[in-house]
């Protein structure tokens, strides 16, 4: 079976759509968390027996593949950009990876130090309070949102390699 030729734009449309459509949904919900990035761990789909996502997991789903289909639609026009646009973009996205990766140590490293010191079992209620104790954030949500972002701008070296790498058109 063969997809219609704008079968990325449909995939990369139909993931952004569902993405946006839950994040409202999140706040029209929960119009006042408590926590920044509460609204978007507070529930649990279960589609499938034993299989369990939050709402912020499937945005980090669906949030990726929005990405990676619309970049996959956009090839051909972001593989005749001048050579030294792509390597700037290479070196962006590089620049982001690191420093998301960072920010993903810190996340997990906090996570894990209040886990041992609060005596919490549950993760969804550990927020940071760092550095302004009026906006705390749930470090689930945190988490998941760096994570995302760590994924699209590796996603995005990787594209950008795979682009160089291959033989001219």
């Amino acid at each position: 079976m063969d997809l219609p030729r704008n079968k990325w734009l449909i995939l990369s449309s139909a993931s952004g759509i569902f993405t946006v459509a839950l994040i409202l949904y999140c706040i029209w919900k929960y119009p006042s968390p408590s926590v920044y990035g509460e609204q978007f761990i507070l529930d649990e789909y279960s589609p499938i027996l034993f299989i369990q996502f939050k709402p912020m997991t499937l945005i980090f789903i669906f949030g990726f593949l929005f990405y990676a289909f619309l970049i996959q639609h956009l090839e051909v026009r972001i593989a005749s950009l001048s050579r030294d646009i792509r390597v700037f973009l290479f070196a962006v996205s590089f620049l982001v990876v690191a420093g998301s990766l960072y920010e993903l140590f810190f996340n997990f490293t906090l996570w894990g130090a209040l886990m041992s010191t609060t005596g919490a079992v549950n993760p969804d209620i550990l927020v940071n309070r760092f550095p302004n104790p009026r906006t705390a954030v749930s470090i689930v949500y945190a988490s998941k949102l760096v994570a995302l972002i760590f994924a699209v701008s590796a996603y995005s070296m990787y594209f950008l390699h795979r682009l160089d790498r291959a033989p001219a058109r």
